[in-house]
């Protein structure tokens, strides 16, 4: 699939029509868009996904009111007042069996008071869909671009934060990925065989045994109740951390309008603090992967010195052992067999006989007089290849852990005492009196933040208890449902939906290890390539069982999923979304909304340089002017077939629509605006147009 065309009609902050010709090339398959916060970046990223599947686009679960509360407030809204229509207009080209054609997919949407009206129209190659109904057109799209597949492509930097998040909290993490994978359908069919086989049995009689599986399916129904209540306590919570976060963002921005020199400085002094927190955290792990591998050896230097000159020596006997074997062995062969040497000398039998043994006794002799009987013969007790990794292990223990260590302590103790520095320097409050108060604001807001994090913790332990709870439920009602489906007396559809259980249940068990044994490698493959640890990150395991995640790493130790630091998680989340989207095997765009906001530098680099030209044959990126400098701008507008710049009028309300991306970075106070805002249209054609 590739899009060529996107038109927004009184849609969100967009007023009039807005047109973007999005087309690419396999040598500039980028199009990038720029914009600050509001000026209608994620509008335009969700209506790609409401045009394709209008609601179920928002999520499975959402009703059809809260579908039309959420296009109702979405008409653009105008002085005079929102506008009765909007529409969504998508064009993009789709191959099938060698067959490229052409859809144009438009939803428009009228106002009607009480409810909103919608209209689909879908044509292909300039025609209606005519061997369809029109009823059916949203089904022909779901197969045609399945929203649970969609997701892997279409994604914001809220997404990967939230998978970032699910990959600390293992459980979390694996609905996630059984959802991502596509298994929780299948699961899905299995739940609906097992109620379908309860409800069969139950009309043949077996009340007993079907009184108990009600009275377990109730408890799972109620244990699954409060697993929902607590799932939206935590959302509500998160929301409001969130909101801290926007309040917190906002008071520190009165505060540097207000502070004046001292609020500049101040940034420049908490993002000194957020890079020495990052160097910290780097210089632990290095310690702690220093610790736990041959730290323990450099301890006893002198053991470590007896072991290897002990490995030497004994290889070395063993070796002299060997060889002189050899030469007995040799020696009473040619004893034997070469006779002719012995009639040079005037000997008789039994001296020929006597000098073989006196020179056999000396070799022997020889072999033995530097090997102590009584010390433990490592050569014979370890393998040759487990003698190397010995030596190996030794010299590292005695020649680099010592000095590598002492270096991460210095830096350590010199990141530490500069931290504690840059955290005086920024909690000394000014005197001003219209700063303080702000500072008082952002602290009082913190301490908010911390207690709703740790109400969030407190749940989710919560969560994780329940949901123990419902497995141990779930395994009941399973055997319960096995004792019932062992009559003797089960009707023919009943024992048929019991077969299709267990066939569903061994194809579940066969689907998962075939997705996961091929996510494993192509997963390894992308986060060493985006990851900024690519060399020492050697292999991703995921168990097919309980879906935890270890990452093999160069020193043959293992690292667990949630011992990822909080921009590795991000980066994991960004590699997983990339792996799945591949092995889904449909080749469609990616559009990604302000995907770089919560990662460092390298990590942005690697993304920027190895993620989005490579992602797909069209990468959409949607993102802020800090998300993007000058210097990976550079690089984006060498892969960039076509760039657009969104520019929010607060005066008039709506987004104008510009070409360039962030060109002159006065634009937003300079630009001429149009005189009478209206239709208007904005094509800008590819580099091979």
């Amino acid at each position: 699939m590739r899009i060529n065309h996107l038109k927004i009609t009184n849609f969100g902050p967009y007023r009039g029509e807005n047109e973007f010709t999005l087309r690419t090339t396999p040598e500039s398959p980028i199009v990038l868009f720029g914009g600050k916060n509001g000026a209608g970046k994620t509008t335009l990223f969700k209506s790609v996904q409401i045009c394709l599947h209008g609601q179920s686009a928002l999520g499975q679960r959402t009703s059809r009111s809260e579908y039309e509360d959420e296009i109702r407030s979405n008409l653009h809204d105008r002085s005079r007042g929102s506008a009765e229509t909007a529409s969504i207009e998508l064009q993009f080209q789709h191959a099938n069996l060698g067959k490229r054609d052409t859809y144009v997919v438009t939803r428009t949407w009228r106002d009607r008071g009480k409810s909103i009206e919608e209209e689909l129209t879908v044509t292909k190659n300039d025609k209606l869909l005519s061997d369809l109904d029109t009823d059916q057109w949203e089904d022909f799209l779901k197969e045609l671009i399945p929203p649970g597949v969609s997701q892997l492509f279409f994604f914001d930097g809220e997404k990967v934060q939230e998978l970032a998040s699910a990959i600390e909290n293992s459980s979390g993490f694996k609905s996630s990925l059984r959802s991502l994978l596509g298994l929780d359908m299948v699961e899905r069919l299995e739940a609906d065989l097992s109620i379908y086989l309860s409800n069969k049995l139950n009309q043949e009689g077996k009340s007993e045994l079907q009184d108990e599986l009600e009275v377990t399916r109730e408890e799972i129904d109620n244990l699954n109740s409060e697993l929902e209540n607590i799932n939206h306590s935590i959302d509500k919570k998160k929301d409001r951390i969130e909101e801290i976060d926007e309040e917190i963002a906002r008071v520190e921005d009165d505060l540097a309008q207000q502070g004046g020199a001292f609020a500049r400085k101040r940034d420049e002094i908490k993002n000194r603090r957020a890079e020495l927190n990052a160097q910290k955290e780097n210089v632990e792990e290095q310690i702690r992967e220093i610790l736990m591998a041959e730290f323990p050896f450099a301890l006893v230097p002198e053991l470590c010195e007896n072991v290897r000159e002990r490995l030497q020596r004994q290889t070395s006997n063993r070796n002299l052992i060997s060889a002189h074997e050899e030469l007995t062995e040799e020696l009473a062969t040619i004893a034997r067999e070469e006779e002719e040497i012995f009639t040079k000398y005037d000997i008789s039998q039994t001296e020929q006989v006597q000098l073989i043994e006196d020179l056999r006794s000396v070799l022997v002799e020889r072999a033995g007089s530097d090997i102590n009987d009584d010390e433990f013969n490592m050569v014979s007790a370890f393998s040759k290849q487990q003698r190397q990794r010995m030596f190996a292990v030794v010299e590292r223990a005695l020649e680099r852990v010592p000095d590598r260590l002492a270096e991460c302590t210095t830096d350590f103790e010199t990141i530490s005492r500069e931290l504690t520095s840059t955290e005086q320097k920024l909690n000394r409050a000014p005197d001003e009196e219209t700063i303080s108060p702000l500072i008082e604001e952002i602290t009082r807001l913190n301490e908010e933040r911390g207690k709703i994090e740790s109400q969030v913790e407190n749940l989710e332990d919560q969560r994780e208890d329940i949901e123990g709870q419902i497995s141990h439920r779930e395994s009941k009602l399973d055997r319960k449902i096995e004792q019932i489906a062992e009559f003797e007396d089960m009707s023919n559809r009943a024992s048929l939906a019991k077969r299709s259980r267990k066939a569903v249940q061994k194809y579940q068990k066969r689907l998962t290890v075939k997705k996961l044994d091929r996510l494993e490698d192509v997963l390894t493959k992308r986060y060493r390539q985006i990851s900024n640890k690519g060399e020492f990150y050697q292999q991703v395991h995921i168990d097919q069982d309980s879906l935890e995640v270890e990452i093999e790493t160069a020193n043959d130790s293992v690292k667990n999923q949630s011992q990822l630091s909080a921009g590795e998680r991000q980066v994991f989340a960004t590699a997983l979304i990339w792996a799945l989207s591949e092995i889904s095997d449909r080749p469609l765009p990616f559009i990604i909304d302000t995907p770089l906001g919560r990662l460092d530098q390298e990590h942005r680099e690697n993304l920027i340089k190895h993620f989005f030209p490579e992602a797909s044959h069209q990468v959409i990126i949607l993102s802020t002017d800090t998300e993007i400098t000058e210097e990976y701008y550079e690089f984006l507008t060498e892969k960039s077939a076509v760039e657009y710049h969104l520019y929010y009028d607060q005066e008039e309300g709506y987004t104008e629509v510009n070409k360039g991306y962030f060109q002159d970075k006065q634009m937003e106070n300079s630009i001429d605006r149009p005189a009478t805002p209206g239709s208007k249209q904005l094509t800008i054609e590819g580099n091979n147009e």
